[in-house]
């Protein structure tokens, strides 16, 4: 090899290494996947939820026969804030069902698409307040990589000055 193929291709290298460090693609299929799998663990919540619940109102049912009020006021307390969080994750599951359906969109578009900012929004504010799904931590760091830091807070700014 000439001292001229060899500083050439150690050119190529360095340009594809500094390629790949400042321009990080959109990895559509661990979105896809990540997302996936949030839906998988918020429906194994859900069911999880259910039966804790239903236990719950068994419980305060059985308080209120015994004439227990206070006690069960308290319970009645923790049983709506149960059916809030179970409300919440069903828009969880659907903003990140929709993010899977319009996969290819977010793919080809540099920016993100308008039907998609409160979905994607959603997500990103969720993130850090769902500890129990992990897989929303995954989708905001592709999120991140793909619209950048800057823009996913302008999206967080928008949707609660609209919410």
């Amino acid at each position: 090899m000439t001292a001229i193929s060899v500083a050439t291709s150690h050119t190529k290298k360095f340009m594809k290494l500094t390629i790949s460090i400042f321009c990080t693609r959109f990895n559509s299929s661990k979105c896809k996947t990540a997302a996936k799998m949030a839906v998988a663990r918020i429906k194994l919540l859900r069911n999880k939820r259910e039966a804790v619940m239903r236990q719950m109102r068994r419980d305060i049912a059985l308080l209120l026969r015994s004439g227990q009020d206070a006690t069960a006021r308290i319970r009645v307390e923790h049983v709506i804030r149960e059916h809030n969080v179970f409300a919440a994750n069903e828009f969880i599951e659907l903003f990140c069902e929709l993010v899977v359906s319009r996969l290819s969109i977010i793919a080809k578009r540099r920016e993100c698409p308008a039907d998609l900012k409160e979905g994607i929004a959603s997500l990103l504010f969720a993130s850090p307040r769902c500890s129990e799904i992990p897989e929303l931590v995954a989708l905001r760091k592709i999120f991140e990589k793909k619209y950048g830091k800057i823009l996913c807070l302008q999206l967080l700014i928008c949707d609660l000055i609209v919410a």
